[in-house]
């Protein structure tokens, strides 16, 4: 099938010779494609439609444009519909309910020609190809170019990871569900139907998901995605009974827990993808924890005790013998760990009593946070923002630990670093920002006074460095600069100098697409990266403003 739009002919065209009954055109729909074809002139002309015009196109049950496939002459009856108030009230329901149908249509045939431009770049000739799958069935197409991904992150604003995943799946819904692509141009699924079919014959062969991506195509229209799940699932295990247990082992190879921010300002933990037993037997023992703390007269409800029960658990300790406070998730998560720092300085603090928590990547809070006098919001590195209070919560955790480290960054009125020092840790809590020895960041011309003649830039270079630039330089990254390879812009080989107007933060991946065939990477300015990919784009990333 082909994802070709309706075309009218104009008012005055002939109609086709011949014998009628070789031929679509009947009386009627000849007239109905002529009146089309004049509305499509007068809006090419910058006419407006009417009221009467887009209520005389039959977008009710059945009616000539609630037929209409996806294309120029359904969007300009969509647009002209819904960009006009009038026109829009002056419609009756079952109109509405067909411009709603078009609507979703228009997403329909939007969603593929997306995909199929981003399949089209990823695997053009002419440039590298990468060696490794960016997705995990197999696809009848060509390999991906290396770094199309990284093309797409700043057209995309998403990350390379992201782009990497919509590359992957564009093949395999072209490669595999051929019949299914072209019902999606054709406005018969959904974009959301065509993952959810691509996601269950995942693991099918070639053999059978051909027969899967005939049935569900014709399957797929009017079902809700739970319904259409359910029958590709039924369908997929009729035809090869064993996939369901190479996905599950597929899956397993994933294992991860991870840490999150809650919408509400708390954390979160979660593990996805563990052996089903191993999960059922880690419940039991939080609940028999649970239990056992209830017993002990530990205060709260059974949920607020398996909580308890899993902080416990995963932190060594035990409510059931040291003075602990009542649960409360909010106080009590460890779902971020920083190495200590603060925006404008901070002063002494009672770490108090609580969780220890070493911090080894940055937690940032401005000064006046820290003291209690302002409630601005920090931040942690891999978890977000941050309420003050949450924030207050952090840096009193990471005093208890000896392994944290306190660096202070002083921030410029346009919210960019400006200084920085750092200080052992302290029980008491971070230091007095007074007592410190602060170093510049260095901005605009550079005249090397930081320079090192070492390839390894100290600790101290990397420290301003990575407080001038906290993340990863590249369009849409956003890994940690404690995480990522501090990279001379000029090679070091070549007479680049180890000084903060050479040097930037660029996770392993990035580092390797700088040095890629066609792409180059700039630093006009310290702290300002400018990238110039293969096709000739260019995007510009300036230093870090703290959202202080």
């Amino acid at each position: 099938m082909s994802a070709e739009p309706f075309l009218a002919p104009g008012p005055d065209a002939p109609k086709p010779a011949g014998d009628p009954d070789d031929t679509w055109f009947l009386d009627e729909e000849w007239e109905r494609a002529a009146y089309f074809g004049s509305l499509m002139t007068s809006a090419g002309e910058g006419e407006e439609l009417t009221a009467q015009d887009v209520s005389g196109s039959g977008f009710g049950q059945d009616g000539t444009a609630d037929q209409l496939r996806p294309g120029p002459v359904l969007a300009t009856l969509v647009h002209a519909a819904t960009s006009n108030q009038q026109v829009l009230a002056s419609l009756p329901d079952d109109d509405l309910i067909g411009i709603i149908r078009a609507a979703r249509k228009m997403e329909s045939l939007i969603a593929w020609a997306q995909l199929t431009a981003i399949r089209e770049f990823a695997t053009r000739p002419g440039a590298q190809p990468t060696a490794r799958r960016t997705s995990a069935a197999p696809c009848p197409d060509p390999e991906v170019r290396e770094f199309a991904a990284d093309e797409l992150t700043g057209p995309l604003a998403m990350t390379w990871q992201g782009a990497a995943g919509e590359i992957g799946y564009a093949r395999t819904v072209a490669g595999r569900l051929p019949h299914c692509f072209a019902a999606l141009a054709a406005g018969k699924m959904h974009p959301r139907q065509l993952r959810i079919i691509a996601e269950e014959t995942a693991f099918l062969s070639e053999a059978d998901v051909a027969i899967a991506d005939e049935i569900l195509a014709g399957l797929a229209p009017g079902k809700t995605p739970g319904q259409l799940r359910s029958r590709a699932r039924g369908l997929v295990l009729r035809l090869d009974p064993d996939s369901a247990r190479r996905r599950r082992d597929a899956a397993r190879s994933h294992a991860e827990i991870r840490k999150f921010a809650e919408r509400s300002g708390n954390a979160g933990m979660v593990a996805h993808e563990l052996p089903a037993d191993e999960a059922l037997a880690s419940w039991q023992h939080i609940e028999q924890r649970a239990l056992d703390l209830r017993a002990a007269g530990v205060p709260g409800n059974l949920q607020d005790l398996r909580v308890r029960a899993y902080l416990d658990l995963t932190q060594e300790r035990d409510s059931r013998t040291a003075a602990a406070p009542a649960p409360n998730p909010g106080q009590d998560q460890d779902g971020a760990a920083g190495h200590a720092s603060s925006a404008d300085g901070n002063s002494p603090a009672d770490p108090g009593t609580g969780p220890s928590l070493a911090a080894l990547i940055n937690i940032t809070v401005p000064l006046g946070t820290v003291q209690g006098t302002s409630e601005e919001p920090g931040s942690a590195d891999g978890f977000g923002p941050l309420d003050a209070e949450t924030a207050r919560d952090l840096l009193a955790a990471a005093a208890r630990s000896p392994r944290t480290r306190w660096c202070i960054t002083a921030v410029a009125p346009d919210g960019t670093a400006a200084a920085h020092a750092c200080a052992p840790g302290s029980r008491h809590g971070p230091p007095d920002p007074r007592s410190l020895t602060y170093s510049n960041v260095i901005r605009g011309p550079c005249q090397h006074a930081q320079a090192q003649r070492t390839y390894r830039p100290s600790r101290k270079l990397r420290h301003l460095v990575n407080a001038r630039n906290t993340t990863c330089t590249a369009p849409g990254c956003s890994q940690p600069a404690a995480r990522c390879d501090l990279d001379h812009t000029d090679p070091w080989e070549q007479g680049g100098p180890t000084c903060a107007c050479n040097l930037a933060p660029l996770c392993r991946h990035h580092h390797r697409c700088k040095q890629a065939q066609g792409w180059r990477l700039d630093q006009p300015q310290p702290g300002v990266l400018t990238w110039h990919t293969p096709t000739g784009r260019t995007y510009t990333l300036t230093p870090t403003q703290y959202t202080l």
